[in-house]
């Protein structure tokens, strides 16, 4: 080994400088992505350490095997450090700390992706320092060792499309980072060729050649902002990561809030522990009086409930799903800004997290702060999600902005309906009928159903008296509210619901909401809670149809009516008939008359039959009900994963099930491997080729069609099959009653 410098000197300290100044401006791509500026301090010193890394590398002759050790420790060293620790044990490089790194580096990518921007910093951060790492070593590898003037560049040229894939779709400043970086690369590029060249010349020459060089990356420049978003292929969309990626979170596990809108209600018949009428839900400060403050957006209908959807198709790219947010949250809306300061009272109990308008920031406080990466928040419904539950005492903070969302005189409304509502269809006719035939536009027809539900409609919250008026907005339900041979009556419930499918049938989309507005002294009670409805402008934002404008407060009739103009959305079936009395006696009498007779006969049953009844049936009986509930489960399990989610996520489940399969057999996996080293791992052929398949239709830049997630699951069924093929039947038994799968994956 030859000794060689530490401190770069000369051309190698030219080198480096190029390669942090691409490197640095690379990096400033990810300021939309990021909050604040720390990702750079990362960035930069991963930048600094690679480079130096590398440096030391080249002048001691070190092969590349050498140099990729010294970035695994620099990274493992640091990054504790990097990432913003919570505390100073944090900082160092202690066994939890490895393996928090470890996983940031192989999982972290995606729950990048997955996060709405800006992200904040914390572990994330050491993502930045692991591509700046990578790219400062193999940059000024290419450079130390390489006699081209290209190809050096393929180094940074790597780490700014790194960085424009990682990052968002509509990016600041993109214009001024490329030709900047295009501007230092050409310079590098003219440098190193120079150097190449052994070309000597006189200095009116050199003076020349520079000016030459200089005009023609000043007429590049020009070109490309004069002429590049002209050309074929270009526009505003750009190719980013995160409209492939699918953030992984299904909101519709957790129930509707609308269903259990009767428990606010003041003559609700349930057990009084339930009764939210007088109770205290929320205690807000810093919203104005009659701040509407939303518990859930709910823009999707199956037939049963309104409820929140995963996707609701009414927004590009994944701004109308649940996605993971930072602190800060980058929301387009527009408004007059708000600060608000929320604690949950005795009665709020739920998933769903209080808020107004669009949330630009949030903090979670006491009895939540620890579920702040587990949130999750929907831009197109401003509505969010805590799946671990929000609990009286709990406290948070959040900024919004509160936009302009009337129904002003003249508003063009969007055209079409709600993606999801077509199981409402049956509607349709009513729709006309109740907006008449004189009324031609979309809006006038959703106001003109809304001015004939209010005036023909009954408000009651059900209770005693009026049990025939049932809670519920399934579409049985709704049938019933508006039956022609049936008074119209309900509360919010039905109404928001009945409001929302009949102005999607007249040709607006249109959706349910849930909340209540803020009194005056701030504290919201069951009794302020309510249901109105929005409507979707042409402008794409969202209207507020207040429940005042197609609901009234006169308490239904005594008395049905026998006629009403509206016409039923479905035929309610005749009662049953009631069966005729029989002359044979009551059959309930007769069978206590004939056991009387057994008890009254001189048969006993000898004590030996209740002494093996007792001491081998039963128990024999509650070990074949456990057996049987684990085969149950199993088979459960398996069919939910089958049937349940997207085809993407039938995908995943038909690898995860068949890695449960193959630890009941007895094979170890772990939890932090990928499918690949999953299947490498267990000795069995023919895992390579699934996996493979698991892979493409979770991380393929096209969706999976449920066929191809049909065909994958019938393989793992082959696959099972034969893995269980030559095993006896006592072997067979032992793997299906094997409780490991049941344990979560390994971590080591």
């Amino acid at each position: 080994m030859r000794t060689g410098s530490i401190v770069p000197t000369g051309r190698g300290l030219v080198d480096l400088l190029f390669v942090l100044v691409l490197g640095t401006i690379a990096m400033v791509g990810f300021q939309d992505t990021f909050h604040g500026w720390t990702f750079l301090l990362a960035g930069l010193l991963g930048l600094l350490l690679g480079a130096l890394l590398a440096h030391l590398a080249a002048e001691f002759a070190q092969p590349f095997v050498v140099l990729a050790l010294f970035v695994v420790v620099a990274f493992f060293l640091l990054g504790g450090a990097v990432a913003g620790p919570e505390s100073a044990t944090a900082a160092l490089p202690l066994p939890d700390t490895l393996v928090d790194l470890a996983d940031k580096s192989v999982h972290g990518w995606k729950e990048l992706l997955t996060t709405l921007p800006p992200v904040d910093g914390g572990p994330l951060l050491a993502l930045p320092y692991l591509l700046g790492l990578v790219a400062g070593a193999g940059t000024l590898t290419l450079a130390r060792r390489l006699r081209s003037a290209y190809l050096p560049l393929v180094g940074s040229l790597a780490l700014l499309a790194s960085v424009i894939l990682l990052g968002v779709q509509h990016a600041t400043h993109l214009v001024v980072i490329g030709l900047l970086f295009a501007a230092v690369g050409v310079a590098w590029v003219v440098v190193r060729a120079r150097r190449l060249s052994q070309t000597v010349t006189i200095g009116s020459r050199n003076t020349s050649r520079v000016l030459m060089g200089a005009g023609l990356c000043g007429a590049a420049a020009l070109g490309a902002v004069v002429v590049g978003p002209h050309l074929p292929g270009t526009g505003e969309e750009r190719t980013v990561l995160r409209t492939w990626i699918e953030p992984p979170f299904d909101v519709g596990q957790y129930p509707s809030p609308l269903a259990s809108f009767r428990k606010h209600t003041e003559k609700y018949a349930g057990p009084p522990s339930y009764k939210l009428w007088d109770k205290t839900l929320l205690e807000v400060d810093g919203l104005p009086e009659g701040t509407r403050v939303r518990f859930a957006g709910m823009d999707s209908y199956n037939g049963i409930v309104f409820g929140a959807a995963n996707e609701s198709g009414t927004e590009p790219g994944n701004a109308d799903t649940f996605q993971k947010v930072g602190s800060v949250i980058d929301n387009p809306v527009r408004g007059k800004e708000v600060q608000a300061k929320v604690t949950v009272g005795e009665a709020y109990r739920s998933v769903w997290l209080p808020e107004a308008g669009a949330l630009t920031g949030l903090e979670l406080g006491k009895g939540l702060a620890d579920q702040t990466d587990a949130f999750r928040y929907n831009l197109a419904t401003n509505t969010g999600v805590v799946p671990g539950g929000i609990e009286p005492g709990d406290t948070y903070a959040f900024t919004a902005v509160l936009p302009e969302d009337g129904l002003e005189k003249g508003l063009t409304t969007w055209e079409g309906s709600l993606p999801g509502i077509e199981a409402a269809n049956r509607f349709s006719e009513l729709a006309g009928q109740l907006a008449g035939p004189e009324v031609t536009g979309p809006l006038e027809r959703v106001l003109a159903i809304a001015e004939e539900m209010k005036t023909s409609g009954k408000y009651t919250d059900g209770g005693d008296g009026a049990e025939q008026f049932r809670p519920g907005h399934s579409l049985a339900r709704l049938s019933e509210f508006t039956a022609a041979d049936r008074q119209m009556a309900g509360n919010d419930e039905q109404y928001a619901a009945m409001m929302a499918i009949l102005a999607n049938q007249a040709g607006v989309p249109a959706r349910v909401a849930m909340g209540a507005k803020v009194p005056e002294d701030g504290v919201i009670k069951g009794k302020h809670v309510e249901a109105w409805v929005e409507l979707r402008a042409a402008d794409g934002t969202w209207r507020t149809l207040p429940r005042e404008r197609f609901m009234g407060d006169t308490p239904p009739e005594q008395e049905t009516p026998q006629q009403k103009k509206l016409v039923a959305g479905k035929v309610i079936p005749p009662p049953a008939p009631v069966r005729p009395p029989s002359s044979a006696g009551d059959p309930v009498e007769d069978s206590l008359d004939r056991l009387d007779q057994h008890r009254e006969s001189d048969f006993e049953i000898p004590g030996w039959v209740f002494w093996i009844l007792k001491w081998i049936v039963l128990p024999l009986l509650l070990v074949a009900a456990v057996l049987g509930l684990i085969i149950f489960l199993k088979k459960r399990r398996t069919r939910l994963r089958r049937t349940t989610g997207t085809a993407a996520a039938r995908v995943a489940a038909a690898w995860r099930d068949l890695l449960d399969h193959a630890r009941d057999h007895g094979h170890a996996v772990s939890g932090r491997a990928t499918r690949r080293e999953q299947a490498a791992a267990i000795p069995v052929e023919g895992l390579a080729p699934l996996a493979r398949l698991a892979n493409a239709g979770t991380f393929g830049r096209t969706e999976p069609t449920d066929e191809q997630a049909e065909d994958l699951w019938k393989q793992v069924d082959a696959q099972r099959t034969r893995m269980v093929e030559p095993l006896s039947r006592l072997q067979r038994w032992k793997v299906a009653l094997n409780l490991t799968s049941f344990r979560p994956l390994s971590r080591s």
